[in-house]
């Protein structure tokens, strides 16, 4: 690929373009902020155009769709499902516009083969298939293998006329930027609500659903802009942007009380830096080591400043919220999920074990991994744990440690929460892809 430029452009160009790509995915959460249905409308026309175009370009609309997913109903369909599905209508056009460049990998394939298979035949032989949940399952992972395959350092490049690897990072970290105020401003008109009496914690929309979706983006956001400002290259000025919205996104965290993305942000961190050691070693510059100390004393100053101070310090919190929920520490005794995993386990027959229990057994199994398990079996695990390993050794191939730490969040973000057919892990999963795609480019390049 030849990044050769043949005319100077002007130094507002790639800001201007980042404005223009970024002005979709705030605009649906603007709309939906004032009424979720017109919101989903728009996102479903906005995402299916922008994927037809290129499946990277639709790509911040995705991870908006993840996170606000619960913040309302369309004729039964939770919004962010009509954004994917838009996305994924996208990328069939795209695919048949450029056929001849599209290269689904094999894992994606094989993912999508075992799931209808199973699901399929649940659903004609035992009576129990969601062939609904399965459709919509299928459309997320429609998009996250068609993104893979399009090119994104070509796309990137083609629209910014820059270093792709920057351009990624400011996609990422303005999903976090358009989140938060979109937090604000659902507090500031109580639409999000506090979930419990004296603690932070939202309850989204008219259902009251757990925030969770929300903290695993925001985590996602926080991992990718901090692990990028040590081991990418580049200015100062964006260095500090970077870390200016990771840090904007881990200060929202805080509105959520969801503790488990708070604790694998700093372990997602942790991995960061081991990650970068490994793959650099003696090499290390020093002016990394700085940026790496740097990072981790404002997360950690930021967390301290927040505990000691409590919830007063941020916006739109009443008075009578006095605790952080994201600092209560977690109880086993009173932890509903180990009660759900166990009782599924002990009463599962062996074809359940095998080949699951179904789309939506287990209700909400509180755990990708536990849901997996109980919905496509053993069978559904191995081939999860198949995409997994590939994307852990691709990463790892290209050392790329925003892929590598990304990864590690999400694995232990979504071990107690989430199941296999919802929306949170393969989106989260193509800020791996991206990361990878990216990263194995400039290796080419360089």
């Amino acid at each position: 690929m030849n990044h050769t430029v043949t005319q100077t452009r002007p130094h507002y160009s790639f800001p201007l373009r980042l404005l223009v790509l970024v002005t979709a995915p705030a605009a649906i959460s603007l709309v939906a902020v004032t009424d979720s249905t017109i919101g989903a409308f728009v996102g479903f026309l906005v995402g299916m155009v922008l994927s037809a175009i290129s499946p990277v370009y639709a790509f911040p609309i995705l991870l908006v769709a993840a996170a606000l997913n619960y913040i309302g109903f369309v004729s039964g369909v939770h919004f962010g499902w009509i954004l994917i599905a838009g996305c994924a209508a996208g990328c069939l056009i795209y695919a048949f516009l450029w056929r001849d460049s599209v290269r689904i990998d094999a894992s994606i394939i094989l993912i999508i083969v075992v799931f209808i298979v199973l699901e399929a035949s649940g659903s004609l032989f035992g009576g129990y298939g969601r062939l609904d949940r399965l459709a919509a399952l299928l459309s997320v992972l429609v998009f996250i293998g068609f993104l893979g395959s399009a090119r994104p350092d070509l796309a990137l490049y083609n629209y910014f006329r820059s270093d792709v690897n920057r351009a990624f990072i400011y996609l990422v970290g303005s999903v976090g930027i358009i989140l938060v105020l979109v937090t604000l401003s659902m507090l500031s008109t109580h639409d999000f609500r506090m979930a419990r009496a004296g603690e932070l914690s939202l309850a989204i929309g008219d259902t009251e659903s757990s925030p969770r979706s929300l903290s695993n983006i925001l985590g996602l956001v926080v991992v990718t802009c901090v692990s990028a400002v040590f081991s990418l290259p580049g200015k100062i000025s964006d260095k500090i942007i970077w870390g200016g919205m990771g840090l904007a996104a881990f200060v929202g965290m805080f509105y959520t009380g969801s503790r488990m993305p708070a604790i694998s942000t700093i372990f997602g961190l942790s991995v960061a830096v081991i990650i970068q050691l490994v793959f650099l070693g003696k090499h290390l510059r020093v002016v990394t080591i700085l940026w790496i100390i740097a990072a981790l004393v404002i997360v950690i100053a930021i967390g301290m400043f927040m505990a000691t101070h409590g919830p007063g310090v941020l916006p739109f919190i009443d008075s009578g919220v006095s605790d952080f929920r994201i600092f209560r520490v977690p109880t086993i005794e009173s932890n509903v999920r180990l009660v759900i995993w166990s009782d599924y386990l002990s009463g599962a027959s062996v074809p359940q074990i095998l080949f699951g229990s179904g789309i939506g057994a287990m209700g909400n199994p509180h755990s990708l991994y536990i849901g997996t398990l109980g919905t496509f079996g053993v069978v559904g695990i191995a081939v999860l744990g198949y995409f997994i390993f590939t994307l852990a050794m691709q990463a790892f191939k290209v050392h790329s440690t925003v892929a590598v730490a990304t990864l590690a969040y999400i694995l232990l973000a979504l071990s107690s929460s989430s199941d296999v057919d919802r929306s949170y892990f393969w989106v989260m999963t193509s800020v791996v892809i991206l990361a990878i795609r990216l990263a194995r480019s400039e290796n080419m390049i360089n």
